[in-house]
C-alpha cells in the first residue's frame, strides 16, 4: 500500500505499508526496505527511508506541470508503478472585509473571500480550508466553511475531517469564481496581526476521487443510503499492481490581517 500527497515545490514523502483485510486481527506493517525510484523526465530520484518520519523522503522538489513516474520494487511484493502530474496553481487572491457580513447566528462578522480564474476546457479539482488565528493558544484553528454556494453541491463536493472542502469545477468551468464566508462574530476581535488563513490549492483528480470513494464507503454504511440497496464500494487507487493513492496539489496559504 503506497500513500503520499506530493505538493509542488515541497520535499516528497511516501509511506509504504503491507495490506491487510478489514476483518484481519492484525494491523498493517511498515515496509522499510523497498526501493523507490522517481523519474521526472530529467533525472532519477531515490528517496531514503527515515525511522523518524517512518516514510521515504527526498529533498528534491517539483514544479507545476511536472510528470512523475514512481516505481517501487521489493523482493517480497509485486513491483508497483504510478504516474502523476503536479497541477497548475490558479493564483487565488484573498480579501478580508472587517464586519462585512452576517454570520450564521445573525451577528455581524468578518467577510472572507477567495477569488480565482478557473481554467476552461478541462476538469479541475480544488481544496479549500479556512482557519482563524487563536491568540489564546497561538495556533491556526480551522472552522467550517458553509457549503451554501451552489457550486458546492453535495454531489461534487465533500468535507474532510480537517474541515477542508474538496470540490470540482463542474458548475463554473472556465469562469472567474469567488467563494465567500462570514467568520463567527468576534472570533478574532482582539487580534492586531494575523486574523485568518485561507488555504486554496489545485488538486489532482486522483486525490479527489480517492476521498470521494472514501466518502461513498462511509455513506454506504448507513442503512438509509440509497434505500439500503448498496453495492460494494471500491476505494480509488492510482497504484498499478498495488493499493493506495499518490495525490498531488499546488497552491498557497493566504494570510489575511
Amino acid at each position: 500500500v503506497v500513500n503520499s500527497l506530493i505538493t509542488a515545490d515541497e520535499p516528497i514523502s511516501i509511506e509504504i505499508t503491507t495490506s491487510v483485510a478489514a476483518i484481519d486481527n492484525t494491523f498493517p506493517n511498515l515496509v522499510k526496505d523497498a526501493k523507490i525510484t522517481i523519474n521526472d523526465g530529467s533525472q532519477e530520484i531515490i528517496p531514503v527511508y527515515s525511522d523518524v518520519t517512518e516514510t521515504y523522503s527526498s529533498p528534491q522538489t517539483f514544479a507545476e506541470g511536472t510528470r512523475l513516474e514512481v516505481r517501487i520494487t521489493h523482493p517480497d511484493y509485486p513491483n508497483v508503478i504510478s504516474t502523476v502530474f503536479i497541477p497548475a496553481d490558479v493564483s487565488s487572491v484573498g480579501l478580508l472585509t472587517v464586519d462585512g457580513g452576517i454570520d450564521t447566528g445573525g451577528l455581524v462578522g468578518d467577510l472572507i473571500q477567495v477569488s480565482f480564474a478557473d481554467p476552461g476546457n478541462q476538469d479541475n479539482y480544488y481544496r479549500l480550508k479556512v482557519s482563524y488565528f487563536s491568540e489564546t493558544v497561538g495556533v491556526w484553528v480551522p472552522f467550517i466553511f458553509p457549503k451554501s454556494d451552489p457550486s458546492l453541491a453535495e454531489y461534487n463536493s465533500f468535507a474532510l475531517d480537517d474541515l477542508s472542502i474538496l470540490f470540482n469545477d463542474e458548475l463554473f468551468n472556465g469562469q472567474n469564481k469567488t467563494f465567500s464566508t462570514v467568520a463567527p462574530s468576534g472570533i478574532v476581535s482582539r487580534n492586531t496581526g494575523d486574523k485568518f488563513r485561507v488555504e486554496f490549492t489545485s488538486i489532482s483528480k486522483d486525490y479527489f476521487e480517492y476521498y470521494r470513494s472514501l466518502q461513498r464507503a462511509t455513506d454506504a454504511k448507513d442503512l438509509t443510503f440509497q434505500g439500503s440497496y448498496n453495492n460494494a464500494v471500491v476505494i480509488h487507487t492510482n497504484v498499478l499492481n498495488g493499493l493506495g493513492i499518490l495525490g498531488t496539489e499546488n497552491g498557497k496559504a493566504i494570510v489575511l490581517k
